[in-house]
């Protein structure tokens, strides 16, 4: 019993070790946070997911932030209970450093609005980010999200 039981814990620490070390998995969980801090908008757990430094761009005209303040503003004004609804669609991900503390990713996101009409519109939402590792967790450094191009009706 007591070995079946060692090679069960040593299975899951072997599992958690391979998600803890997927790229891919991580860029997602962050990018959860993000759409669901941003969605509830608690600004402050979305400001948590930057480090102090880091260059952001939105999608629109002059959003972009190089400060915490602009960041702050910018956050503010794009995240609200009745705002536009973000979706996580999908994340690619790799390492970009052989110590494993720096990933490049791409999010493939959902932007949920409602038109003059009345009608909801959704919109595809492109993220190519940078998260760096600190000791508070992943933090994004560049965060730079585009309207992708809808498809031919």
């Amino acid at each position: 019993m007591t070995r079946a039981l060692l090679a069960a814990v040593l299975c899951l620490a072997a599992v958690m070790a391979r998600a803890a070390d997927d790229p891919t998995a991580i860029a997602k969980t962050v990018g959860e946070k993000f759409a669901a801090a941003c969605g509830s908008a608690d600004v402050p757990a979305v400001l948590a997911l930057y480090r102090n430094d880091a260059r952001v761009v939105y999608p629109g005209a002059g959003e972009s932030a190089s400060t915490r303040e602009e960041l702050t503003k910018m956050v503010t004004s794009t995240c609200s209970k009745n705002g536009p609804r973000l979706t996580l669609v999908g994340y690619k991900a790799t390492w970009a450093d052989n110590a494993h503390t720096v990933i490049a990713s791409l999010g493939e996101w959902s932007l949920l609005t409602v038109g003059a009409d009345g009608k909801q519109v959704t919109t595809p939402v492109r993220a190519t980010e940078v998260l760096v590792k600190t000791q508070k967790g992943w933090k994004y450094v560049v965060d730079h999200a585009s309207i992708g191009v809808p498809p031919a009706p």
